[in-house]
């Protein structure tokens, strides 16, 4: 009898030192996730607060506000990851035990998370493609310039940038400046596939 109880109570201990163990493995993941999120936003506040701050012309603004604007795209991925890989662990080893319906209710908000982080992923990837292809571009001399009409010029209450409407195009300012008014004429400046505008003046 004592040596039945002795088992039960050997293997009682050791399921509640696994259970332990991969506690803590996914404490130590969820931590993990939390900073590099953390991290990413630091980093995309820095880069964002420098070119509004510190950039001395409109290019190195382009530059600043690419990587900032990476850092929080990256920062966003990482809060998808972190919602997919809790959906995963519950869905298939559902450590808590959950009933079927709630396990069921977890794995459809992981393939929600999923959709969004690949939407996410893809809308990155078109930013970062266009952003190198227009330095390289720059690098090369190859930059566009025309005369245009401005139908609508709109900061949103944000003087530091301008998001300028012309008849065919969108283009951007990412540094303060003179006022752009509407139904006027402009020599423009630009990167041809970001549409951040390089250099503008009233024609």
């Amino acid at each position: 009898m004592n040596k039945l109880q002795n088992k039960r109570r050997h293997l009682q201990n050791s399921d509640s030192s696994k259970n332990d163990i991969m506690y803590r493995k996914r404490m130590r993941v969820i931590l993990g996730f939390l900073l590099v999120m953390i991290a990413f936003v630091l980093l995309g506040a820095i880069f964002i607060s420098t070119r509004i701050f510190l950039a001395s012309t409109l290019y190195h603004a382009f530059i600043y506000d690419w990587i900032g604007t990476a850092f929080l795209y990256l920062s966003g991925l990482t809060v998808l990851l972190f919602f997919i890989y809790c959906c995963l662990v519950i869905t298939i080893k559902n450590p808590q035990k959950i009933k079927g319906n709630k396990v069921f209710g977890f794995g459809v908000t992981g393939i929600i998370c999923l959709a969004i982080a690949s939407y996410i992923f893809y809308d990155f990837g078109s930013l970062t493609i266009n952003s190198v292809s227009d330095m390289r571009d720059y690098s090369n001399g190859l930059t566009k310039t025309e005369v245009l009409e401005v139908v609508d010029a709109y900061t949103g209450g944000n003087i530091a940038i301008t998001l300028i409407d012309t008849e065919d195009k969108e283009l951007t300012r990412l540094l303060p400046g003179f006022r752009i008014e509407e139904g006027e004429t402009y020599r423009i400046t630009y990167l041809e596939r970001t549409g951040t505008i390089l250099h503008i003046e009233k024609n």
